[in-house]
């Protein structure tokens, strides 16, 4: 049995070239993802709701130096196996020194699949998603490559249906890229979803962004009435590479609405034993948030009539958690984060990461952490969370 010392509690997958051809339906082939070139003759995937085919280049070759990193140009021959087929990422996690990884889809991807108006083009391409992950990328050592499952954004009904039959199938943990009942902000219909998670005890992550099936609609049509412009606009590659770079800084304006939504509604309230996790939002930003969230309990709780009996920040130590990267600010303000509410990850493949040189950068950063609390964010909280083995 492998000794499990690090974990990447966020990594992801490049989706093989021939994902769709072995794993969804062949009644369904005409919906799918479509591999192309971009304009400077990498790969790339035609998505329904891009204007523009979506590179490979910033998913497919970890390790190299930031300043070398492609966005277009790059092909499949180019990118590093270990990117999309789950033998040579084991041989990768053992270059870098990472005993295990909790997986999330390429969030493109996803949506394509998610933004589809027909429920059953949305079930087909996600089930298709989960047994790709599943039955092939985990397959070589499930207790090292630890999927996401995804949740489906066809209503209460399918999400809870999902969630129950991915823990009965194995999965360690579910994804949500919108709220469960399908609406554009939380509501009392997601709360069979909460009881689900809660009852099956499996947490329920977050990554970034939640997204309603509806917004992602508008913006597939957004995108056909733009003959093909609307992703990334005109302007040349430098505008679009500039846009795609600004959306990054995303989770700064979607995550705390998340967040202050969860507390202030009273999910955990009402599900006291559920766990939801941020990832990949950092951690360093969060002291001021969760002072700034109990401020508002404390001057607005007599007249509101808020669903909770406690100030919010005691719901984010005892129910949520979230993952970093790197994020120095956060290690040195990880007591006011909560030590315990804190996984350290590689992103790994996407050219943020610090592949194959995870250790050094970890004692870097962490060389002032008591090795106890060291051990808590970098293995031990996603061992908990997770219910790795």
């Amino acid at each position: 049995m492998t000794t499990i010392d690090l974990v990447s509690a966020d990594a992801h997958i490049l989706e093989p070239p021939d994902i769709w051809q072995n794993w969804l339906p062949s009644k369904y082939q005409d919906r799918a993802p479509v591999l192309v070139k971009d304009s400077e003759g990498g790969d790339a995937w035609q998505f329904a709701s891009s204007g523009e085919p979506d590179p490979i280049g910033l998913t497919a070759t970890p390790g190299m130096p930031w300043d070398q990193f492609r966005w277009k140009g790059v092909t499949y021959d180019d990118a590093r196996a270990g990117c999309y087929d789950g033998e040579a990422r084991l041989e990768d996690m053992a270059i870098d020194g990472v005993d295990a990884e909790v997986l999330f889809p390429p969030q493109r991807t996803i949506s394509h699949w998610l933004g589809d108006e027909d429920d059953d083009v949305v079930r087909v391409g996600v089930e298709a998603y989960n047994n790709f992950l599943f039955d092939e990328f985990c397959a070589p050592d499930r207790a090292r490559l630890v999927g996401a499952a995804q949740i489906p954004s066809t209503g209460i009904d399918d999400a809870v249906d999902f969630l129950r039959k991915a823990k009965a199938r194995g999965f360690k943990t579910v994804v949500i890229s919108n709220w469960p009942a399908g609406g554009d902000s939380l509501g009392g219909g997601d709360d069979p979803f909460w009881a689900a998670a809660a009852d099956e005890a499996i947490p329920v992550c977050i990554h970034i962004s939640v997204i309603s099936r509806q917004a992602r609609m508008r913006a597939r049509q957004a995108a056909e009435r733009a003959g093909g412009r609307a992703l990334y606009a005109s302007g040349g590659a430098s505008n679009a590479g500039a846009k795609a770079a600004a959306s990054l800084s995303g989770v700064f304006s979607t995550v705390p609405s998340t967040i202050g939504q969860l507390i202030f509604t009273g999910v955990f309230e009402r599900f006291p034993s559920l766990h939801i996790s941020m990832i990949e939002t950092g951690v360093g930003w969060l002291p001021h948030f969760l002072e700034q969230m109990d401020d508002r309990f404390w001057r607005n709780r007599s007249w509101t009539n808020l669903p909770i009996a406690r100030p919010p920040s005691e719901y984010w130590f005892e129910n949520m958690s979230a993952t970093f990267v790197r994020d120095d600010n956060g290690i040195r303000n990880r007591h006011e984060v909560g030590v315990a509410n804190i996984m350290w990850s590689t992103d790994y493949p996407h050219h943020g990461n610090d592949w194959p040189r995870s250790r050094k950068v970890i004692n870097e950063t962490m060389a002032a952490v008591p090795q106890e609390e060291k051990r808590s964010i970098t293995c031990d909280n996603a061992r908990r969370i997770f219910g790795l083995d």
